[in-house]
């Protein structure tokens, strides 16, 4: 019974132990401060900073950490106040890890909604330099701090300044060697874990990437899915051979599905069967006017504002020419016009494209959108 009663009211309890322990930061900066505790005063400054870091990164950039990742961060953090004398050396370099891992994700989340291919070492690097910037900003914050109190000569600090960013480097340097060796298949339990909790949690970062022929060819393979569609002809029908705007708003029910669902890809000019048709069947003269017309149908039955959510691109592939659509989740419902000029509200379920309306319109509009 008090065992449900604590996974009930988990939320509230984290949220509770969360702002006790920035309070005790936060005074304890000041206590540093006035007794001139200048390596507490760092220690204190570095775990406030990964405290709030979670708040910064959901409220900017909508990026939601997992409850096990501050658990984790709130169970060391109170853990560091029981470490006596090493406790700085432990805060800095865990600091260095952290900013470092959050470095390595930021190029994970760049490179997987992007058309470049994965570039280790430009990741690795960016990884560590994006800790040690931070570890070096925390430094020249206290530095200034001291000369703006007047107080005691800053160059004996020197030796101290140089082996906080040498714990800090040294921290990012595993996250580093650990991202790197995630990358290239060594995935321990824990870190596969903590990554797929992530992922969960943040599941529009992670669509799957296709841009060259042989991945598209390898996605045709998995075959329809929650998360991938195909369609034969944007707006041709095959049986009679004429244009065909119930075809064009088949396309288009499935874009609204994956935006207001978790996102996925549509590909265009490949049958149900995964065999691949092309866009000729579509006769348009060259492919600039097949993305202009496909993009006034987004303006007119979508809307202009949700065309930062797609990124379309036509691929050739066995001499035929395929549409792939890829679809992030939006920030607010997405609603389609249909012929008469109604609006309709489409998810995906399963494998298909369904339209929901009245009271689950309501419900599923209030669980998944801000």
């Amino acid at each position: 019974m008090n065992l449900n009663l604590i996974k009930k009211n988990s939320a509230k309890i984290q949220a509770s132990i969360s702002t006790i322990v920035k309070i005790v930061l936060v005074l304890s900066l000041f206590y540093a401060t006035y007794f001139h505790l200048w390596h507490i005063l760092t220690a204190n400054f570095f775990l406030l900073l990964l405290l709030f870091m979670p708040y910064f990164l959901k409220k900017r950039y909508q990026v939601h950490i997992p409850k096990e990742f501050e658990y984790i961060l709130i169970i060391f953090i109170i853990s560091t106040f029981f470490m006596g004398s090493i406790r700085g050396i432990i805060i800095q370099t865990f600091f260095g890890i952290s900013v470092g891992f959050i470095g390595f994700t930021a190029m994970l989340i760049l490179f997987s909604n992007s058309k470049f291919k994965n570039n280790y070492f430009l990741i690795v690097i960016f990884t560590f330099s994006f800790s040690v910037t931070f570890g070096l900003f925390a430094e020249m914050a206290k530095y200034y701090l001291k000369l703006f109190l007047e107080i005691g000569n800053v160059l004996e600090d020197y030796p101290y300044t140089m082996m906080n960013l040498t714990l800090v480097s040294f921290g990012a340097l595993f996250s580093s060697i650990i991202g790197y060796l995630y990358m290239k298949g060594y995935r321990p339990k824990i870190l596969k874990i903590l990554v797929g909790k992530f992922k969960t949690e943040n599941p529009n970062f992670f669509i799957s990437k296709a841009d060259s022929p042989e991945e598209i060819l390898n996605l045709i393979k998995k075959g329809e899915s929650e998360k991938l569609e195909f369609k034969s002809t944007l707006r041709t029908n095959l049986h009679t051979g004429e244009f065909d705007k119930k075809i064009e708003l088949a396309v288009l029910k499935t874009i609204v599905a994956f935006l207001n669902s978790e996102g996925g890809i549509l590909l265009v000019g490949v049958s149900d069967k995964g065999e691949i048709s092309g866009l000729e069947n579509d006769k348009f003269e060259n492919n600039d006017k097949f993305n202009r017309h496909f993009t006034n149908m987004i303006k007119e039955k979508i809307g202009n504002e949700y065309i930062p959510f797609l990124n379309f691109e036509i691929i050739p592939i066995k001499g035929k020419n395929v549409l792939k659509v890829e679809c992030k989740k939006s920030d607010k419902p997405v609603f389609l016009k249909d012929s008469s000029g109604s609006e309709e509200f489409y998810i995906r379920l399963g494998a298909s494209s369904n339209q929901i309306s009245g009271i689950k319109l309501i419900e599923y509009i209030k669980h998944n959108f801000k």
